[in-house]
């Protein structure tokens, strides 16, 4: 096999664990798939120009049942979610399989073929090796910090996937750590991990988040934390909030923002404090406008709020919300 040919070969088998989804994780695999195994390509034996067969050779099973030799089947052509074309005699891949019936197919096509690789097959051995909620939770804390980032991405995005979630304290400071981390990066694992750690309302990982969420600068990680942070408990949050604001007029406009998307019920007094404390017109603008959407009179706003940014707040109060059509030849 060339190089060029061998390259492309194995980034065929490693891009499918990169690019998974929730319902494809390893922990799902090995959970939902039948056989688990480390194989060695034998042959290729298509039985038709129509479809693609290859004989395999059975070299370690780590679940289910499997024969010394078996076979794998599905239409031929390199198509999205076919898994066996880009393999080749002698190469050695960790599989995930189903039965249907007889016959067994690729686990969630082509991401229930990866790489036998040293570090992935340990990760899948530790999965396997838990038998509670618990345990896998601890596995995959555990995997975060993985040297292979695919395991520690795939890692993350299982957590947000598990049914209970149940952390001890390390666990939880290292979850933590993993999503400021994460964060910091930019990495589409804040998601899944932000999940997760709000799962557990814990007063501690909040005191974490919080400043994390006040001090961004960007709007679209702002808006990711806020999400998440509409989950959290409302008094444990509107009982930290505070603490971690200050005068600063960016983390002031912050937790405007975060209060804005929240029952108006629970948030006024907080909302008519940052309005008759702050010196920055947009904090006074985006807290004025979530007062008065929640009830609150202009005339009880007037004092604190100056007449020019009360006036908007009104009016974009009384704009109706809209949505773009966008329709194919209009500008």
């Amino acid at each position: 096999m060339n190089l060029v040919h061998r390259s492309a070969v194995c980034l065929a088998l490693l891009a499918p664990l990169a690019a998974q989804g929730p319902a494809t994780t390893l922990l799902a695999g090995c959970q939902r798939a039948a056989v688990v195994v480390r194989a060695t390509v034998l042959a290729a034996t298509d039985p038709s120009p129509e479809w693609h067969r290859l004989s395999l050779r059975s070299d370690e099973v780590l679940k289910g049942t499997v024969g010394a030799t078996f076979e794998l089947l599905e239409p031929a052509g390199a198509c999205c979610g076919r898994s066996l074309f880009a393999l080749q005699p002698g190469q050695h891949c960790l599989l995930f399989l189903q039965r249907t019936g007889a016959v067994l197919h690729p686990f969630g096509g082509s991401r229930g073929v990866l790489a036998d690789e040293p570090d992935l097959v340990q990760a899948v051995r530790d999965l396997l090796g838990a038998a509670t909620d618990a345990a896998r939770a601890q596995r995959l804390v555990g995997q975060l910090q993985h040297g292979d980032p695919r395991v520690a991405a795939d890692a993350a995005q299982a957590l947000a996937t598990l049914p209970t979630l149940a952390l001890a304290g390390n666990d939880r400071d290292a979850l933590g750590a993993a999503l400021l981390t994460a964060l910091q990066r930019r990495a589409t694992t804040a998601a899944p991990l932000l999940d997760a750690v709000v799962r557990l309302q814990d007063p501690a990982l909040l005191d974490q988040l919080l400043p994390a969420y006040l001090a961004t600068e960007r709007d679209d990680q702002a808006r990711l934390l806020r999400r998440g942070l509409c989950r959290v408990s409302l008094p444990m949050l509107t009982e930290r909030l505070p603490m971690f604001v200050g005068g600063d007029d960016g983390r002031q406009l912050r937790a405007a923002e975060l209060l804005a998307d929240l029952p108006a019920a629970e948030t006024m007094p907080a909302l008519q404090n940052l309005v008759q404390t702050t010196g920055c017109p947009r904090v006074k603008l985006c807290a004025s406008e979530a007062l008065l959407a929640g009830g609150a009179s202009a005339a009880s706003l007037a004092p604190f709020v100056p007449e020019a940014i009360l006036e908007l707040a009104q009016r974009r109060g009384r704009t109706p919300r809209t949505f773009r059509s966008i329709r194919p030849g209009q500008p």
